[in-house]
This record gives structure tokens, sequence and C-alpha cells, in this order.
């Protein structure tokens, strides 16, 4: 459920440009919080929660990018929207910006007109993903796997009753621990001990950010406080649990919760599998094809389960040619998947339109293909604020060619069949929507028998390496078609098998893709 007055941060050292702000987010309802710097925005978000943040890029003390970086280590504003406002036009400032953690920026001098349209926008998507990913935050939902948080005293803990409990408990005593939790597992609900101060201390931002999807049970020493009592409801809590009842009513009053919380969660979910099956994208986990001596072979594993931000598309053309897509909205789950459809629906009608118009020869030139959808997305207010990877391929077996163009996506590797070598083939271009002229280029390469095309998405590169801690990169994908070039059609499912084994990776962070395409 939205809330009727969101709680906006607005960050900038000069005043004139913060009272401008302020009176335009008044007139439209909003609450609004003023910091003159980087240290004062910190001091702000630790007390309070905040629905946006808009802040200037350079300030003295600490600067935007610093802030945002800051920001988004602290769980509670890890998917926060955080715009930038600055006079600096370039385009590797706002690819940095983007790389630091922001989504998205708005240029001096501000004309209103955008600066409202922008900042509604990206609170109607805030409060979109946050009902979604609330409703359903794990595919997993089975008591086992969710957890009740209890935040307590850390001198002198009530010591709550495990044994006949549903579900795990977690024990916190800061509010870092806290968010921390709320990030890690399902939270079936919260339970803190009125003698737990630092809790207490900001009740009001734990109601706020957990809105009306997880509840929050006051654990009261005193029954007959009254005036304590009447203070706490006026924080939107669930309820109380009283400490002089007896254990075995405790114990019923948490199960109970815990099993409204998860009939509620089973429901949401059922209902948001149920619309992505009827969701006219492809989200098969594998995916084969042939067109003459050409394999063509996709693995395309969602993160959680769940769909993700991660696509990929096969049209075929004639019986000579396909063109394949694979793209990355960035983001995770649901929050990404439910702009996948609106990229889709761009990119199916523009290559429908031009794909037998004598002015676009796909084959040639899909670079020209994304010039177009990009100034198309450019145009588009709510699509440009989410940012996508594509690479578009366009397969010829007529003629033995195949065409690459890339916005943003990693550079895919190449085994020559004839030479024995893999090179990474340069092909590179600005994301999707973030400049208004992208100008992408075409890369021509004629595709003999023996070659091998291997196209990944960053939830592979991004993995990390149990015994390091580091991601395990790039580097990671060469060694593994480089233990496998010789064969005459690479797996997939052999690729992920061996790079989960050889580098230490326990678990994937993001969906991932991978698409293979070798001539025979």
């Amino acid at each position: 459920m939205a809330k009727v007055s969101p709680n906006i941060l607005v960050v900038d050292d000069d005043v004139v440009i913060l009272k401008f702000i302020e009176f335009t987010l008044k007139g439209l309802g909003y609450q609004t919080t003023l910091a003159k710097n980087g240290k004062e925005a910190i001091d702000q978000a630790k007390s309070q929660h905040f629905d946006l943040i808009i802040s200037d890029l350079y300030m003295p003390l600490m600067d935007g990018n610093e802030l945002v970086r800051r920001l988004r280590q602290t769980p509670e504003y890890q998917h926060t929207p955080f715009i930038f406002l600055s006079g600096n036009n370039e385009e590797d400032t706002w690819i940095k910006n983007l790389n630091d953690g922001a989504d998205d920026f708005i240029t001096k001098p501000i004309k209103q007109k955008i600066f409202i349209s922008k900042i509604k926008s990206h609170l109607k998507k805030a409060y979109l993903r946050k009902d979604i990913l609330d409703g359903a935050r794990k595919d997993d939902i089975s008591f086992e796997k969710g957890n009740l948080i209890y935040c307590a005293n850390r001198i002198k803990p009530f010591p709550l009753p495990r044994k006949h409990l549903k579900t795990n408990i977690t024990a916190v005593y800061t509010d870092t621990d806290f968010f921390m939790a709320l990030q890690d597992t399902n939270t079936w609900g919260i339970i803190i001990d009125d003698k737990a101060n630092w809790a207490i201390s900001i009740l009001d931002k734990i109601t706020e950010i957990v809105s009306n999807h997880i509840p929050i049970n006051i654990l009261v020493s005193d029954a007959d406080d009254m005036d304590k009592l009447e203070n706490l409801m006026q924080s939107k809590i669930s309820g109380f649990l009283f400490k002089n009842l007896n254990p075995k009513l405790i114990i019923h009053q948490i199960n109970s919760n815990v099993q409204r919380e998860h009939d509620l969660k089973n429901k949401y979910l059922n209902a948001l599998n149920s619309a992505a099956k009827r969701s006219p994208i492809r989200f098969e986990n594998e995916f084969q094809d042939t067109i003459r001596d050409y394999n063509i072979q996709i693995l395309h594993q969602p993160y959680d389960k769940l769909p993700g931000g991660d696509y990929y598309e096969i049209i075929d053309v004639d019986q000579n040619r396909k063109i394949l897509i694979l793209g990355d909205v960035m983001g995770k789950k649901w929050d990404a998947w439910f702009f996948v459809p609106a990229y889709i629906a761009y990119i199916r009608s523009t290559i429908n339109f031009f794909v037998n118009r004598q002015e676009l020869d796909f084959v040639e030139s899909p670079g020209k293909f994304l010039d177009i959808i990009n100034e198309y997305l450019f145009k588009d207010i709510q699509l440009t604020e989410v940012f996508t990877t594509l690479s578009i391929i366009s397969l010829c077996t007529s003629s033995n060619k195949i065409s690459i163009a890339s916005a943003g996506a990693l550079r895919p590797f190449l085994y020559d069949g004839v030479e024995k070598n893999i090179s990474q083939l340069n092909i590179v271009g600005t994301l999707l929507g973030v400049v208004k002229e992208g100008k992408y280029r075409s890369l021509v390469h004629e595709f003999n028998k023996g070659d091998k095309l291997f196209f990944y998405t960053d939830g592979y590169t991004e993995a990390v390496n149990d015994r390091t801690g580091e991601m395990i990169g790039d580097e990671a994908m060469f060694y593994i078609l480089d233990n496998n070039k010789e064969k005459e059609i690479i797996e997939p499912k052999d690729v992920e098998l061996e790079l989960t084994k050889i580098y230490n990776v326990s678990k994937f962070d993001d969906d991932r893709t991978l698409l293979l395409i070798q001539r025979n």
C-alpha cells in the first residue's frame, strides 16, 4: 500500500535550490527533510526513513558520489531511489553516477515538469517493487526457511521460549544487525522487547520501512502502564505480547501470527507466479534450436527461481536468418521483471517493423536498430529511469555471417575454429536510454565451421568465489571456454557445473543467462 505522504531527503549546499525543491515537493503533498551536505544527510538517514533521496553531485565535506556509496552499504537504503542533481552533462559522469548506485539524474537548471514527472515515477516504481517483494520475498516460504527477528536488550534479554516455535528466531542487539537480518531471509514477524531502548528509539523508522507487510509486536514488561502502551500504539504496531503470561500462551500467539503471514505470502507468491507463466516473454530455463549446421543453446536461470531482469528472445526471419536478443534490466527478481515486458514490447515491435524493409539490413547493421530503439527509450520517461543492457545477434546461414551490436552488455568470447584461439570481441556501447544518440556500431564476422560464440550476463561474472571472497570475473568464463573449446558441442549446463566447481561458487546472487552459438 503506497503511503499518502512520502518522505523525501533533499541534499544540496545551495540554499536557493533547497528551498525551490522543498516548495515544489510540498506542493505535491510530500514531506521533505533538508541537508546541506552528505554528512548531514547520513545523520538524517540514521534517525528516520526516506522513500526517495535527491542530492547534488558536488558538495563540500562529502560529495554526492560518496553519499550514495555509503547509503547503498546500509541495508535499509539499498533499493531507495537516489536521484542526482548536476549541471555536468558528460556521459562518463552519468555512467559513473549509475555505477556508484544512483538511479537517475536531473540536469540543472531544473525544469519543473520533468523534475515532478521523474519524482512521481520513481516513487511509484519504488512502492510497486516494495509491495511485490514484501508479498513474496522468497520462493521457498517453508517455516524452516522463514525467520522471526527479536530485537532484544543485550544486557538482560527476555528469554523467549523457542522449543515449540514454528520457525527460526534471530536475536539482534543493534540497528545495523536488525536491518541486515531484515534483508537476509523471509521475515514472518518482528518482536521488540520494550527494554531494547535502541529499537524503541527507531520504532517509527522500523514501522515506515516494513509498512503493513511485516507484523510488529512489542514485548511488554508492565501491562498496567497504559501511558506507555498508548504511546507505543501511535507507531502502527500490530499488537503486544505480555511477559507475565504463561510461556505456552506467548508461543501460541507467536505461532498464530506466523501462520497468518505464511498463508498470506503463499497467496501472493501463487498469484505472481501464475502471472509470470501467462506472460508472452520467454522464461524457459533451457532452450535449443538449430538452423542448418548452426546450433543455438541457452541456459537461463532466474535469481531465487523467480523471474527477474534477464530476458532473451529468438526471432525467425526466414529459413536462413534468425535474430537473437539477450538483455538484462538492472535489478533482481520482480522489481526488474516488472519492466521486462515493456522492453520486449519495444524491441519486438521495432524489429517486426524494420526486419524486411530495405532501409535496415539486420545482417549487416544491428547497430542501427539499437540507435532506433535507444532513441525511443530515451524519450520514454518511464523506461529511461530503469536501464537495460542489450545484445542483438543477427545470424545468416546463406552468407555464414554473424553480426553483433551491444548496448552496455558484456563482451562475448569467440573461439576461432580455424586459428584455434579465443578472443574477446571488442563490441561495446552505452546502456539503452542513457543518452539520446547512442551511435551503436555493428561487428560483422564470418562464421566458419568449428567457430563458437559465447555470450553471458553479469550474474556469472559477479558470482563470488567462496574461498577468496572475490568476484570470478570474465577470466573465469574464458578459462571454462578454453577447457571445452575442442568439444564439438559445448553444453551450457556443463559450463555452469564446471564453473561452480573450479571457482568454488556455492550460489549466484543474480539472474544469469548463457547463450552459445556453435557451427558444426
